[in-house]
Order: C-alpha cells, then structure tokens, then sequence
C-alpha cells in the first residue's frame, strides 16, 4: 500500500483494478482455477466450458478498459461515500 501511494494512485481505483484482474484471470484459459472447478463439478468437458465464457470474458475485458481509460468511473462515486 505504501507504494501504491508514493506512486499517486488512489488507493480505491487500485483495489477496484486489481479486483477486475483477478476476476479475468480466474476464468482465463488454459490456468484458469474457476474453470478447472466448473468443469470438475458439472462434469462438463473443459472445452465446452471455454466456449461458455468468452462472451463474459470478453465483457470483463472492456469493463477494465474502460476502468483504466476513465478512472473517474470508479473515483467520482468513491468520493461521494466520504
């Protein structure tokens, strides 16, 4: 934390950021650990699964792109809870 605040990043758009990587790299081929799991309990082959996600995938992609293109997104409504 002390580093994300020398580097003059909010500390709220960063937590926010990391959240949405995290959430696309639990559903990213060929590692992703959620996928694994899916594909374990509904008995489902993992290809099948794969095919599933790219449109959310893909809808996570554009979130973040737009989170790191206007960060007020995630600033302004942060700022009104204070």
């Amino acid at each position: 934390m002390p580093i994300i605040k020398q580097a003059g990043i909010d500390p709220v758009y960063f937590g926010v950021l990391f959240i949405m990587n995290c959430c696309i790299g639990l559903i990213t081929p060929p590692v992703g650990v959620v996928l694994n799991v899916v594909s374990g309990v509904g008995r489902v082959p993992l290809g099948k699964v794969v095919t599933g996600i790219w449109p959310f995938l893909i809808a996570q992609v554009l979130v973040l792109l737009l989170l790191v293109l206007f960060p007020e997104i995630v600033i302004v409504p942060a700022r009104w809870l204070i």
